[in-house]
């Protein structure tokens, strides 16, 4: 009788060690790429805001970075800035639009080379803990990846190129946009950038209206997209900018059929793309010189 009695409970004791293997499996699975599995939409956070991790810079700090030595760009609400010093660049991220409300870098020669494209997109762990960092995988066709500070304009070396493929350096573009005048802008400034003691200063960002679309975990699409490209001569600075000096200042937009046409038709005003998004740029810059060169719209290209 008492063998049987021990027999029944070693069964049962197995059965439960089964059953706890078995139920085990059920659970959410292991996520190294950090892509969150809850809608932040309904209030969830990404699994890689942890605490602890990331920290934007102030605006004080953010003024002294060289990528803006033009000028800290500046809207009407600094809580929806939150500045990053990518050291390859200088982002403002929105955590509504979930994307950049502009990228600034500054360009010459030196940082054109000839490394090796990789397409190594990864979430940015400068974001504070509770704000969700966007994955390659919210990005949704039709729409690309699209760089604002282009890989192109940090190969000379791997570890600046690589940071070029950080999520807060994208906005989602159409291809026909991102691989058409967008991509020929491109290679506009990288040109202008060889010629001797050259150097731009150049900020992008999107175009967003008060409802944008969105895709993947609430990443806003953008409208348009916009560039603002500065050239100056080396050692020079916000006080040397002139009514003289060379600008170009685009806006694109991101809608079917814009692959068709020459980035050259979408030149605008700097003060047209600042009436759209609601940043006043150049900020370093004499009022009465700004007054001048905001203006205009460049014809000679």
């Amino acid at each position: 009788m008492r063998s049987w009695v021990v027999a029944l409970l070693l069964t049962a004791f197995a059965s439960a060690l089964l059953f706890e293997a078995c139920t085990s499996d059920l659970s959410p699975p292991h996520n190294p790429g950090g892509e969150s599995h809850v809608d932040p939409r309904a209030g969830g956070n990404s699994a890689e805001s942890s605490p602890g991790e990331g920290a934007p810079i102030d605006r004080t700090a953010a003024a002294r970075n060289f990528h803006v030595a033009l000028g800290l760009p500046k809207d009407a609400d600094d809580s929806d800035d939150a500045l990053l010093d990518e050291t390859a660049f200088l982002v403002s991220y929105s955590a509504r639009l979930r994307g950049p409300n502009w990228v600034a870098w500054r360009l010459e020669a030196t940082d054109l080379g000839h490394v090796r494209r990789h397409d190594a997109f990864h979430a940015d762990a400068l974001l504070p803990a509770g704000m969700y960092r966007v994955t390659p995988h919210d990005y949704e066709r039709p729409y690309d990846r699209g760089h604002l500070c282009p890989f192109g304009d940090r190969s000379a070396t791997q570890e600046s190129a690589r940071r070029t493929f950080v999520m807060t350096n994208m906005e989602p573009q159409l291809h026909e946009l991102n691989a058409g005048p967008w991509e020929k802008l491109e290679e506009y400034e990288r040109a202008r950038a060889t010629r001797p003691d050259s150097v731009l200063y150049l900020v992008a960002g999107g175009v967003y209206g008060d409802a944008p679309s969105r895709i993947g975990h609430g990443v806003a699409v953008p409208r348009a997209t916009f560039k603002i490209v500065v050239a100056l001569e080396r050692g020079q600075g916000a006080k040397d900018v002139t009514i003289a000096t060379h600008t170009v200042a685009v806006e694109m937009p991101n809608e079917a059929g814009v692959g068709r046409r020459p980035w050259q038709d979408f030149v605008t005003s700097i003060d047209h793309i600042e009436a759209d998004t609601g940043y006043d740029f150049l900020t370093a810059v004499p009022e009465a010189v700004q007054a001048v060169v905001e203006a205009r719209e460049p014809r000679e290209l």
